[in-house]
């Protein structure tokens, strides 16, 4: 995993999105086809270095299982 190099905790601190549409593409059957551009904001959770962004390009399926995800972490911190 990219975001865990060296064993180092990193901890998320944005998250932008973009929706897309594939307009022209070599393969007929992604024309139409929709997604999510994804771009995560993180650092060194102890602060040592500088914040990094990780891009992601996901289907909507995916998209949407990456954010029930997000959404099951979030419910674990805020009980914890």
């Amino acid at each position: 995993a990219e975001g865990c190099k060296g064993g180092m905790s990193q901890r998320l601190v944005g998250l932008d999105w973009k929706f897309g549409v594939t307009a022209s593409s070599d393969e007929l059957q992604a024309v139409g086809s929709s997604f999510v551009l994804v771009r995560l904001r993180v650092a060194p959770k102890d602060g040592s270095g500088e914040e990094r962004v990780v891009p992601m390009e996901l289907t909507l399926p995916q998209f949407y299982n990456f954010l029930h995800e997000l959404e099951k972490a979030k419910a674990t911190l805020d009980n914890a």
